[in-house]
């Protein structure tokens, strides 16, 4: 059982970015930009859980939390990590992320030119993102957000070989929103 705002989840470290869910594979990013703004999440079970995950929810996690030798490390695959913003969202049924923990899932707002840009050499604003889910944050989807230079990270995975890419801003790092 966990204690001091702790969960217990299950980590196969050999494997800790690919879990296959019900037939499907999920899996995150093994290889990153050079902007170096892509986190590296793991693909964590929930084996006890609070009032927010419950046993079973598939979590993507701060790859820090299980970098050996980890302060959270119980035995075998089982670690009892901090219930805190390094735990980035809950992957529902669809593959779809939900953000937990005081983050919001965003999208990165490109910079306006004046000139077309190939997609591969648009380039996005470092200190602005807009909503898709704020969880229980009160932003709303669609709605513009300024946070920190360089606060939001990249999350790339792949769901029924589809990649998706989102950018998972920490909410105490927002400074503003458009209204």
């Amino acid at each position: 059982m966990p204690v001091n705002d702790k969960i217990i989840v299950r980590v196969d470290m050999k494997q800790k970015d690919t879990m296959i869910l019900g037939g499907v594979t999920l899996s995150t990013a093994l290889r990153y930009e050079v902007n170096y703004r892509e986190k590296s999440p793991v693909v964590a079970v929930v084996v006890e859980g609070n009032r927010i995950v419950k046993s079973g929810d598939i979590l993507l996690c701060h790859h820090n939390n299980f970098y050996p030798p980890s302060p959270f490390f119980l035995q075998d695959d089982l670690f009892a990590i901090p219930f805190n913003k390094t735990i980035f969202a809950v992957v529902d049924s669809e593959g779809k992320l939900k953000p937990i923990c005081g983050n919001i899932i965003c999208e990165r707002m490109p910079v306006e030119t004046l000139l077309p840009v190939a997609p591969e050499h648009r380039k996005t604003h470092i200190n602005r993102a807009k909503v898709i889910d704020a969880g229980d944050l009160k932003y709303k989807p669609g709605q513009i957000i300024f946070h920190r230079p360089n606060a939001g990270y990249d999350i790339v995975y792949m769901w029924q070989n589809i990649e998706t890419r989102v950018t998972k801003v920490a909410g105490d790092q927002v400074c503003a929103m458009i209204k």
